[in-house]
């Protein structure tokens, strides 16, 4: 076998590695996705969390940390993730 062959060879074989990593991350990756939240999803989750909390301790609303639910999503979104308030509860 040539050194020009070698090369090619070398190429192709690492090529095929490369893809296979890579469709293989993919696969892991689709599998995963329904149930993890983006991170700005996340964010949504955690701050509407606050504001509920800081609700039913009764603080203003000038005073609550959080967002409002704003989307009215929060219910169905975030149901998979735990709240801020059952954070605090496990402390």
């Amino acid at each position: 076998m040539t050194d020009t062959a070698r090369k090619h060879r070398s190429a192709i074989t690492l090529a095929v590695i490369v893809g296979g990593l890579v469709a293989l991350s993919s696969l892991t990756q689709q599998t995963d996705g329904p149930s993890q939240l983006s991170a700005s999803e996340a964010e949504y989750c955690e701050m509407t969390a606050m504001w509920k909390e800081d609700t039913r301790s009764r603080f203003a609303e000038e005073d609550r940390r959080g967002w409002p639910d704003f989307h009215h999503k929060a219910a169905s979104l975030c149901a998979s993730q735990i709240t801020y308030g059952q954070q605090l509860a496990s402390r």
